[in-house]
C-alpha cells in the first residue's frame, strides 16, 4: 500500500461510484433494442469469465496487477460512452455497450478482493466503502437534478436525455481517470 496515494485514492472511489450513480438510470434506455435472450447470454459469458479469471489469481492478487488492470478497467467506460454517442439507440450500440459493461463486471470480483487484501485495514476498508456510498448517493441526486433541468427546458424524450447525460458521464470519468491515475503515481519522497 505505500506506492498508493490514499488521499487520491479516496477521491477515486468517490468519484467512480458518483459515475455509477449518474449512470445507472441510463441503462434501461441504452439496452432498448436487445432482446432479453441477450441477456442470459451475456451472463453466462459473465460468469465463465469470472471462473476464468479466477485461476489467476495466485498471480494477480498483488497490488501490481492490480493497479494495471483497474487502469485497463477503467478505461472501458470511455469507449462505452463514446460508443453511446457514436450509435445512440441502436441495437448495435447497444450490444457493444452491453459487452462493454460485461467485460468490466468480469473483473468486479477480482477488483473487490485485491483491494480487501491491498487495503486490509478495517478503518481504511470502512473509508473506502464510505467515500463509495456517498458518491454513489451523490450521482444518483445529481442525475435526478440533471434530468429535472432538462425536463424544465423541454426536453423530455428519454433518449435525448440519456445522450445528453452522456456528456456529463464523459466529464466525470475524466476525473476517474485522473484521480486513479494520480493515485497510482509515485512520487519522491519528501
Amino acid at each position: 500500500m505505500r506506492t498508493i496515494h490514499l488521499r487520491f485514492y479516496l477521491w477515486y472511489k468517490l468519484l467512480n461510484a458518483l459515475f455509477l450513480g449518474c449512470s445507472l438510470g441510463s441503462v434501461f434506455i441504452i439496452y432498448a433494442p436487445l432482446s432479453p435472450k441477450i441477456y442470459s447470454i451475456g451472463g453466462i459469458a459473465l460468469a465463465i469469465g469470472a471462473w476464468f479469471l479466477t485461476f489467476l489469481y495466485a498471480k494477480i492478487l498483488k497490488e501490481k496487477p492490480y493497479k494495471v488492470i483497474l487502469l485497463g478497467i477503467e478505461l472501458i467506460p470511455f469507449c462505452y460512452i463514446l460508443t453511446y454517442l457514436l450509435f445512440p439507440n441502436t441495437f448495435f450500440g447497444a450490444l457493444l455497450v452491453y459487452c462493454l459493461y460485461q467485460i468490466t463486471f468480469i473483473f468486479g470480483d477480482y477488483l473487490g478482493r485485491a483491494e480487501t487484501l491491498i487495503f486490509a485495514k478495517n478503518t481504511l476498508l470502512s473509508s473506502l466503502d464510505k467515500r463509495k456510498q456517498i458518491g454513489y448517493l451523490l450521482g444518483l441526486g445529481i442525475a435526478f437534478v440533471f434530468y429535472t433541468l432538462l425536463e424544465s427546458k423541454n426536453i423530455t424524450q428519454k433518449e435525448s436525455q440519456i445522450y445528453l447525460l452522456h456528456f456529463l458521464l464523459f466529464l466525470l470519468q475524466c476525473g476517474v481517470f485522473f484521480t486513479l491515475f494520480y493515485a497510482f503515481t509515485k512520487r519522491k519522497n519528501v
